[in-house]
């Protein structure tokens, strides 16, 4: 008996490192250690580990610190149904069965509790834990409401799976992921011991979040979370979910004039989208590529020929392929630039069209940089210029200052063009905006005056353009100080 008890201990040990699932070769790595508890006294608010025989009865003895503290017991059991009853001396004991995990609650006594338990069909090992918490163990009922998410990797058929921290003594949890292809596993110990073929076990440590690889396309796969409490031993589910994985990269088909967008954050930063062109159309495909936050880098493919080299995105670009061929399918593959940019990136928004200018777009210039006249700059006024947007019909800019230092992490200047023009709308801290229609002329810069500014006070300045019915695209933000006093030199 000794020796299967220990020999069953080192296996309850052991936990797989899932670099991978499921069968795959797997790295050994300690998990949550239970020890065997040395005697039959029951503590207060520690989780102990008991093994029991089949057919074995065992009896464990708990003295409450006051006749007035409300009890739980939470049993756990890993490869057996366990029988048990918790109950002070010389009273009725009631007898629970246990599969998994289940929690009792118990009236306050004076008087010592005795815990029988009885392994009904195999040896098993099971976790005790007898709280005097009101409602019971705090860090399961908060444990109810964790939600987890996956995120698909687009390389090495990976899935990330994420949750959210403790909010009971987040510092002090660690958590074990369970995966499986076959059920999910309805305690911890007994995924320990399950066959690793079906089964992999990763503790991550205080780590919430884990990327898993080598999964097979079409396969479903259950995956588990459990805590871990560091100073109580208590462990406990934090969250059970599945999915079909779907291995393959699907790409976003682009309808003419039609935007089209995609969330970089949960593609892995790369998405690709689909462009036909008509069998009978003679004219140039234009894209236009609006990056929602961070910087992007673009190409397009034909046929698995690269049409448009790589070209770095920041804050708008129009791509111009002058004779596309008829009937051709044109792949625009986007890619976050590095990490930073993805952190700042919402996605990505993309036009396609052979019908141009009859989309919702203004034209842009090549060159979005609003210029201070430095000269012209005084107490409470600047002067700014920028090119004019190359488009057909009246448009209306739009000017705005508002108090603030753009952030020096902010490299490149460039606001987020998606969603401006709502966010435009809600903004209340513009210090003063102007608005005016600018029909098409022969003028290539445009000049404007802002008043109204305070001395000596830095300024973000941002002009935006709006086609009729169309999108608000903004021009790089400007940054001005103006001066920090009104007198006038006299000019003798």
């Amino acid at each position: 008996m000794v020796a299967r008890m220990l020999s069953a201990l080192v296996v309850l040990h052991s936990v797989f490192e899932s670099g991978s699932c499921c069968g795959k070769k797997q790295e050994a790595k300690m998990g949550p250690s239970y020890h065997v508890h040395p005697n039959d006294t029951l503590p207060s608010d520690l989780q102990i580990t008991a093994f029991l025989v089949k057919g074995e009865g065992k009896r464990y003895f708990y003295t409450p610190p006051t006749d007035s503290v409300p009890l739980s017991l939470t049993l756990t059991t890993c490869t057996s149904p366990v029988s048990w009853s918790f109950a002070p001396n010389n009273s009725t004991d009631p007898t629970f069965a246990t599969n998994a995990t289940s929690t009792r609650h118990f009236s306050p006594s004076k008087h010592t509790f005795t815990l029988h338990l009885l392994a009904q069909k195999h040896d098993t090992f099971v976790h005790v834990y007898v709280s005097t918490e009101v409602g019971g163990p705090q860090a399961l009922q908060k444990a109810k409401s964790v939600k987890i998410r996956l995120l698909k990797r687009q390389k090495g058929k990976r899935l990330t799976v994420k949750w959210n921290p403790s909010l009971v003594d987040p510092q002090g949890t660690d958590y074990c992921l369970i995966t499986s292809i076959h059920f999910p596993h309805t305690t911890l110990c007994a995924a320990q011991l399950a066959t690793p073929s079906n089964t992999t076990v990763t503790c991550t440590g205080s780590k919430t979040h884990h990327t898993i690889t080598g999964l097979t396309h079409d396969q479903k796969y259950y995956f588990s979370i459990w805590a871990i409490n560091r100073q109580s031993n208590l462990t406990y589910s934090y969250g059970t979910t599945s999915t079909i994985f779907d291995g393959r990269f699907r790409h976003t088909s682009l309808k003419d004039g039609k935007p089209a967008f995609a969330n970089l954050k949960q593609l892995d930063g790369k998405a690709v989208f689909r462009y036909k062109v008509s069998e009978n159309n003679s004219k140039a495909l234009d894209l236009f590529v609006i990056p929602c936050g961070g910087v992007i880098d673009v190409e397009v493919v034909l046929k698995d020929v690269t049409i448009i080299q790589p070209k770095r995105v920041e804050s708008f670009e129009r791509l111009t392929i002058e004779h596309p061929v008829a009937a051709g399918r044109y792949y625009v593959k986007v890619f976050a630039s590095n990490r930073e940019e993805l952190k700042k990136s919402s996605g990505v928004e993309i036009y396609a069209t052979t019908k141009y200018p009859a989309i919702p777009l203004p034209s842009m210039p090549k060159l979005l940089k609003v210029q201070e006249y430095g000269s012209l700059t005084t107490c409470d006024s600047v002067t700014v210029g920028w090119a004019v947007a190359p488009n057909l019909k009246t448009v209306q800019y739009c000017l705005s200052a508002k108090k603030g230092k753009i952030r020096e992490s902010e490299e490149y200047r460039m606001p987020n063009q998606c969603g401006l023009e709502n966010r435009l709308k809600k903004s209340t801290d513009f210090v003063v905006k102007y608005c005016t229609d600018v029909k098409p002329n022969n003028e290539s810069i445009l000049l404007q005056k802002i008043g109204q500014l305070k001395p000596n006070r830095l300024y973000i300045i941002q002009v935006t353009v709006k086609k009729p019915k169309g999108k608000t695209l903004s021009y790089d933000l400007l940054q001005i100080r103006t001066r920090p006093s009104c007198k006038r030199k006299n000019l003798d």
